[in-house]
């Protein structure tokens, strides 16, 4: 997670793990789930390092523990963002920013969801699945600015390293990327997460976008 405001300093600004939940998972990859005792020690060392620690989950039955670690964030996916009691409950704890992933649903859509939950917290990313560069539709993140009045991030779920740094040109307040090892193993959103090697050059990418659109 960088924010957008500070990423002149070349930094990253946040971190977030995902959470499944262990009801909806094969039993086969229950046995690679963090324990409490592990997710804890992971956001406390975290809080050191990170401006903004989070989590992302669709767990509700974890909200009332999550909520016990100090996060500044919870982050739902777009495939549960018509999940109201999820995030009322989440709504319901001290967490100060919760960020919905967009996804594929449309404004009126969204505007429905925002009727059935209390939107103080919220916080929109811009999030497209698109295969080609061209159908990313990066304008998407100023016009939900403009007819929700949220901040919006943007989420990025292509291929192509450098929708990252072109989405700065639009002003997101916030650039979420998932991040893998160098190792070459079959990961979680595999084909747009960046490795570890690659991240001070996305980085610098990011910076040297923000001083040519300034």
């Amino acid at each position: 997670l960088n924010d957008y405001q500070n990423t002149l300093e070349r930094k990253v600004h946040g971190i977030s793990i995902q959470i499944p939940d262990k009801s909806k998972m094969k039993p086969s990859h229950q046995k690679y789930l963090f324990t409490n005792k592990q997710i804890s020690k992971f956001i406390k060392s975290s809080k050191k390092k990170f401006k903004l620690v989070g989590i992302t989950t669709s767990d509700k039955e974890k909200i009332d523990f999550f909520s016990t670690l100090n996060l500044d964030f919870f982050k739902v996916t777009s495939g549960m963002i018509q999940n109201y009691d999820l995030i009322n409950k989440m709504n319901k704890t001290k967490v100060q920013k919760i960020f919905l992933s967009t996804g594929m649903v449309t404004n009126s859509e969204l505007k429905k969801i925002f009727s059935k939950i209390d939107c103080k917290k919220i916080n929109l990313i811009h999030t497209s699945f698109e295969k080609k560069f061209k159908d990313i539709n990066f304008e998407r993140i100023q016009i939900l600015k403009k007819k929700f009045n949220k901040p919006v991030a943007y989420g990025n779920h292509s291929h192509y390293r450098s929708a990252i740094a072109k989405s700065v040109l639009f002003k997101p307040d916030y650039i979420f990327f998932y991040v893998k090892l160098n190792k070459k193993l079959n990961y979680p959103d595999d084909i747009h997460a960046i490795k570890l090697e690659e991240l001070n050059k996305i980085l610098n990418d990011i910076k040297q976008k923000i001083k040519k659109s300034n």
